[in-house]
């Protein structure tokens, strides 16, 4: 796995992605996952390099490599899989005992105060644990409404917000599972956190919808379409853990400085037992690193690093067999969206 700015670093000055690419690539690439055999198995094409324009401000992939990731851009599919379809998913089980290192800290965190002052919260992605110097990941900025704007720059988050250009507003869904699982029904929030990325009405069959696109990918290569095999009672576990591992941790980036978010998204990790949980020190400051891996996935896994007093997202890093281990760390401030609109910050 690998970041976004390292897929689309070869772009140069091209125009960043509108709001709707993000959710196309998001959605192409669960789809992808539910397709055995779809990690590795198809090239980089000509076709399939503007596809990768996906969205610059993307945190990482989603559980594949970077030939899965062209691969699953290039087929265009537009939903998800039926095993991550409401109803469908096995998320909805009942959950097995919480780890008691996360759900210890999502009690303790949890009658604290929702969030700082200001209405947004900044943040700077780069590969360095305690400098907050601009990378190459950009500058993007959490409206506390679940909007969300970036920049390669200052000058260009600013240019976004004041144009109302490249608002998302994807990260509310994210965020309402997580404050839903802070006191509601632990089996139902995984259940929403698995979908937490799909809009409303916008996946009525998708099935039908997946093996049209891959009729369509065989087509256009020449070849024989064959239908996929369908996923293993395992497999498809693993894609809806995939799920809602990504979700809750888009939640968590996405409001790092709400408590209750945290306190959910801590709440639905410790019922997760494939979720490895370590104490580490990040930077001379307690934290807790929290692991996850799909191994069907091209042997993708993830760290999470938050602080172990607040749950704060500190660090991610991904990894793949086809990719080597990328950190990047995160540096959040809350701010104003009128200070950022008018470049006070």
């Amino acid at each position: 796995m690998i970041d976004e700015m390292d897929l689309l670093k070869g772009l140069g000055n091209a125009e960043p992605p509108r709001p709707p690419a993000y959710e196309e690539a998001r959605t192409v690439l669960r789809a992808a996952m539910a397709v055995e055999g779809t990690p590795e198995a198809v090239e980089e094409t000509p076709e399939a390099v503007p596809a990768r324009r996906s969205r610059w401000s993307r945190r990482r992939t989603v559980g594949l490599g970077a030939a899965a990731l062209v691969a699953a851009a290039a087929a265009g599919v537009l939903v998800v899989t039926s095993a991550s379809a409401p109803g469908k998913t096995p998320a909805k089980t009942a959950p097995r005992a919480a780890n008691p290192i996360l759900a210890e800290l999502a009690a303790d965190i949890s009658p604290l105060q929702a969030k700082a002052p200001g209405n947004a919260t900044l943040e700077i992605r780069n590969q360095s644990p305690t400098s907050t110097e601009l990378g190459r990941n950009g500058i993007g900025l959490y409206t506390d409404d679940g909007t969300y704007y970036w920049g390669n720059d200052k000058a260009a988050l600013r240019r976004a917000i004041v144009k109302k250009d490249g608002g998302d507003d994807l990260f509310k869904r994210d965020i309402a599972a997580a404050l839903y699982a802070v006191k509601g029904d632990l089996g139902e929030a995984r259940a929403r956190m698995a979908v937490a990325n799909i809009a409303p009405g916008t996946n009525p069959d998708p099935d039908r919808a997946r093996i049209e696109k891959l009729k369509a990918i065989a087509k256009a290569r020449g070849e024989k379409y064959v239908p996929p095999k369908p996923p293993t009672a395992a497999r498809q576990k693993e894609i809806t853990d995939n799920h809602i591992w990504t979700n809750a941790v888009d939640a968590l980036i996405a409001a790092p400085e709400n408590t209750q978010v945290r306190a959910g998204v801590l709440r639905i990790m410790a019922s997760m037992p494939k979720v490895r949980v370590t104490k580490t020190t990040t930077a001379g400051q307690p934290t807790l690193t929290l692991a996850d891996g799909w191994p069907t996935a091209g042997g993708s896994a993830e760290e999470l690093v938050i602080d172990a007093g607040t749950g704060r997202p500190i660090a991610m890093t991904s990894s793949g067999s086809d990719v080597p281990p990328s950190t990047i760390y995160y540096h959040t401030s809350r701010v104003t969206l009128a200070d950022v609109e008018s470049g006070r910050f």
